[in-house]
């Protein structure tokens, strides 16, 4: 249990430097988001990877392997997403 709140401090911490970085000029938007993570839950995987990693080429794409490549090569991820070797 303890990893996975490790994994989730990760991500929040991540989340919030990404809002503070790149929309300086909104100060609430990473609350507002945490707000939204109840709701979020209740959307499947599969419907997540359809909306948002449908155009990635053919590439392994599952929602699963994108976060675990993102945990692990810190809070910079690059666009058009390639799998870790």
């Amino acid at each position: 249990m303890a990893h996975i709140e490790g994994l989730q401090e990760k991500s929040q911490c991540a989340l919030e430097e990404y809002c503070r970085t790149q929309y300086p000029n909104q100060p609430t938007r990473f609350g507002k988001l945490l707000l939204r993570l109840p709701s979020l839950r209740t959307v499947s995987s599969q419907v997540i990877e359809q909306l948002f990693f449908s155009e990635t080429g053919g590439q392994d794409a599952r929602i699963e392997t994108l976060i675990r490549d993102m945990l692990l090569s810190g809070s910079s991820f690059n666009w058009p997403y390639m799998p870790l070797q």
